[in-house]
């Protein structure tokens, strides 16, 4: 039986847009692998993580805005230290990251691992804005309509609801089946398996980040 490598969507919400002087107000991931379903490669969902944060700022309106976050939301929220170890644990350490945009959300991280010393895991984080960008030509590269295009092609099956977008948890699931509708253009089935990932993840995205390195 093939054994397939394990994945973690991730996504960010947070404060502003600078990790040396915002915060993370949401951790949102889905542990996932892949499946076979007719004669395509699918996620196959394995658990998932989502919590707010309580950071030590208000949340300026603008923030908001775009994650419909507010401050009565993360009131009686953890702080980022508790969040941020339950994050790592549910991770784990056999996993490989992906992230849209993910210099983004991995400078969030790299902060917050800094002023939380804890474990800090070794997964490399690949970049699913780097990868759409190698694979495809299109006019816009955000997530939400890389999943549009992916579905107008049949490669993507999640149904998408605008309304949820930049909340963590929503952009994990639509991030997981972009991820891998990107990878089937280019992988093949064997190259899915644990020791065969990384070497051809690679072949498309040689430059992933690892937060134990600057």
């Amino acid at each position: 039986m093939i054994q397939y490598a394990k994945f973690i969507a991730f996504d960010l919400e947070t404060t502003g847009l600078e990790a040396a002087k915002n915060e993370i107000i949401e951790f949102g991931a889905i542990k996932f692998t892949v499946e076979m379903k007719g004669n395509m490669l699918v996620p196959k969902k394995i658990g998932e993580f989502q919590s707010l944060v309580k950071p030590n700022m208000l949340i300026p309106e603008e923030a908001t805005k775009i994650n419909h976050i507010t401050n009565a939301m993360v009131e009686t929220a953890p702080v980022v230290n508790d969040v941020l170890r339950k994050f790592t644990q549910f991770c784990g350490q056999d996993t490989f990251w992906v992230a849209h945009n993910a210099n983004f959300d991995a400078g969030f991280l790299k902060v917050a691992y800094k002023n939380n010393p804890q474990f800090m895991p070794t997964s490399p984080i690949f970049d699913s804005l780097k990868i759409a960008r190698t694979l495809l030509s299109v006019q816009t590269y955000k997530l939400g309509e890389l999943a549009k295009i992916l579905k107008s092609q049949g490669q993507v099956n999640l149904s998408l609801e605008s309304a949820d977008l930049h909340r963590a948890l929503y952009d994990c699931e639509v991030l997981a089946e972009v991820f891998i509708a990107l990878l089937r253009k280019r992988l093949k089935e064997k190259d899915f398996q644990m020791g065969a990932l990384l070497p051809s993840i690679l072949k498309i995205q040689a430059d992933p980040i690892y937060l134990n390195k600057a």
